[in-house]
């Protein structure tokens, strides 16, 4: 009983030591820091010549280390704690309890043969007792026992008073006490590394890893859509997540500032090592260019003043909507226009695919809707009125302002890449084709029409989409010599357009005097009432061709019946009075040069 009484204030002892241990360990993690914090300070004093903000400097551990830390430091105690338990619970004192001093006692009373008797029926594993006169030993079970299954005990008093016994039961369950324990210490070694390993890749490795990821997706991909980041206000505080949030913010940023023209600059210098080249040179591609400008810019910029800012980015936020929507990407942001672009990949027999052709139609559907969205605002106060007060200034001034823009839509090659210096570049687009698109859009002032489009970008369109869009004139832009067909696409039915203060006048010009006149022009007035009467819109359309025709081929005198007749059905189509405008400043005369286009020469 006493025996156990002692083993058992034992394992209470190892528990008290494993306390003090524990308080052990915050005391020495509490000296470190303050030998940390002195050390600091000592050094600041003894670099007094240095700059004088480093005096002030106190290092602080940073979120990371400090979950890192407390992880590891929680881990390691809880272990030793459970390392502790387990060799606490699971030792077992073997030392004999009664033996030795039974054997004393023999030894002291070397003749009583009750206490000889006594220590062997208590004593079932006794094999042998020696220095007494009936001494007996069991040779052949002591010759199959192992010197470590055999325990010899010698009575302190007498040396030549032995007893043997056989311990092979006690050793046995000391071996499989071994075992355990060396099973419980590795395994809990083995599930702390693994922890070690999880908290190391949970909090340092795997936020890298991802950063890693994002910055080589750039580099394969620049224009590829990342992932949401975390939103969780929790993990605003850890380093990791706020250079995890950082890199993804600026990956964003580039592909806003760069968009798809600085593609390539994006890819070359993160995918490449070395130092910063932003000159990435030139690449040629094939593209679709639009342009579109605001209308009377400078007058509503004198009214919104400060407000402009809200106005300008409100119509480049439907542009863009509808630009990338449809496959596009703006490009050029220039204060009152904006270049948006479609590119087109180049196949081998140069020939375009139905994707191709699609491609064609979704940047004049974009278009289309983006003039439509415009339309829906009656005025400007109607187009900023969830952006600014009621009360705002310039809604006086501005109260009959209409928000107006033109869009042209041209097709051709134009050399991709940086444009500026290392200092600052602009990832944009150079070519005469660029060029061309912003002269339709200019234009579109002189047609009255918010949309023109070029013959090789028509050329383009689906069939379907191609009956839609209408001949306005052939013309040579300024710097250029070659004269191309421009296009109109109906949106809305001509006959619903309304007409025009001067179309008295216009119908007075187009009229004619007597038969003489309209004989020489070979038009048939009832076959063209005829066509007006079809149901076929192409049948109707072809009283305009017919018209354009005349004009190209200097029949002028053929265009203006032609064009009178067209007026009576439909007296709103601007592009007919425009025309009629041109031809009736020479009486309907060609002129002897005529080149068949017109030159304009406006930018």
């Amino acid at each position: 009983r006493a025996a156990k009484a002692g083993a058992r204030a034992g394992r209470l002892a190892k528990i008290i030591r494993l306390m003090r241990l524990i308080r052990v360990v915050k005391v020495f993690k509490w000296i470190s820091s303050f030998i940390n914090k002195r050390g600091v300070k000592m050094n600041d004093n003894e670099d007094d010549d240095e700059v004088n903000s480093d005096k002030d400097i106190e290092i602080k551990i940073s979120v990371v280390g400090r979950k890192m830390t407390e992880s590891i430091t929680k881990k390691v105690i809880i272990a030793v704690m459970l390392m502790l338990l387990s060799f606490s619970f699971l030792e077992i004192d073997f030392t004999p309890d009664s033996r030795q001093t039974q054997l004393d006692a023999i030894a002291n009373r070397p003749s009583s043969d009750l206490l000889v008797d006594v220590f062997i029926e208590n004593h079932s594993n006794l094999i042998g007792l020696q220095g007494i006169p009936d001494e007996f030993i069991d040779e052949n079970r002591l010759d199959e026992l192992r010197a470590t299954e055999i325990l010899v005990m010698k009575a302190e008093d007498d040396p030549l008073l032995i007893a043997t016994f056989d311990i092979s039961n006690t050793t046995r369950e000391q071996a499989w006490y071994a075992i355990a324990m060396t099973v419980i210490v590795t395994t809990l070694l083995a599930l702390l590394s693994l922890f070690f390993s999880r908290d190391a890749y949970k909090i340092m490795i795997l936020p890298i890893e991802k950063m890693k990821s994002t910055v080589q997706q750039l580099s394969e991909n620049p224009l590829l859509h990342l992932e949401r980041m975390k939103k969780n206000s929790s993990s605003s505080d850890n380093e990791t997540d706020m250079l995890q949030q950082a890199i993804t913010k600026m990956a964003k940023l580039l592909q806003i500032g760069f968009g798809s023209a600085g593609a390539e600059i994006i890819a070359k210098n993160l995918g490449e090592k070395g130092d910063l080249d932003p000159m990435v040179p030139g690449v040629r591609v094939n593209a679709i260019f639009g342009f579109c400008d605001i209308r009377d810019f400078t007058f509503a910029t004198e009214g919104l003043q400060q407000d402009v800012m809200l106005f300008v980015n409100k119509l480049a936020h439907i542009a863009h909507k509808h630009v990338t929507e449809s496959g596009g990407a703006p490009n050029k942001n220039i204060g009152d226009a904006f270049l948006l672009v479609w590119k087109l990949t180049s196949s081998k027999n140069g020939g375009r695919s139905d994707l191709q052709k699609g491609l064609f139609d979704a940047a004049l559907i974009s278009f289309q809707r983006i003039i439509s969205d415009i339309k829906q605002m009656e005025s400007l106060a109607t187009f900023l009125e969830e952006e600014t007060d009621e009360n705002a200034p310039w809604k006086s001034s501005l109260e009959d302002f209409s928000v107006r823009m033109g869009f042209g839509l041209h097709m051709g090659w134009a050399i991709e890449g940086s444009i500026g210096s290392k200092v600052k570049i602009d990832a944009s687009y150079l070519s005469p084709h660029v060029n061309l698109a912003s002269r339709l859009e200019s234009a579109t002032k002189h047609y009255r029409v918010p949309l023109l489009m070029s013959e090789a970008f028509v050329g383009g369109l689906t069939g379907a989409m191609q009956s839609t869009c209408r001949r306005c004139d052939r013309v040579t832009f300024k710097g250029s010599s070659e004269p191309m067909l421009i296009f109109h696409h109906d949106a809305s039915p001509i006959k619903t357009l309304p007409k025009p203060d001067n179309y008295a006048e216009l119908l007075s010009a187009t009229s004619w005097q007597d038969r003489t006149e309209l004989d020489g022009t070979d038009v048939n007035i009832q076959d063209m009432i005829d066509s007006f009467r079809s149901e076929d819109k192409l049948v109707v359309r072809e009283v305009y061709e017919q018209a354009f025709n005349a004009y190209l081929d200097g029949k002028w005198g053929r265009c203006k019946i032609l064009l009178h007749l067209w007026l009576k059905e439909f007296p709103g189509d601007v592009l007919a009075h425009v025309l009629v405008e041109r031809l009736n400043k020479y009486d309907f005369q060609c002129q002897p040069q005529w080149p068949g286009c017109y030159d304009h020469t406006d930018k």
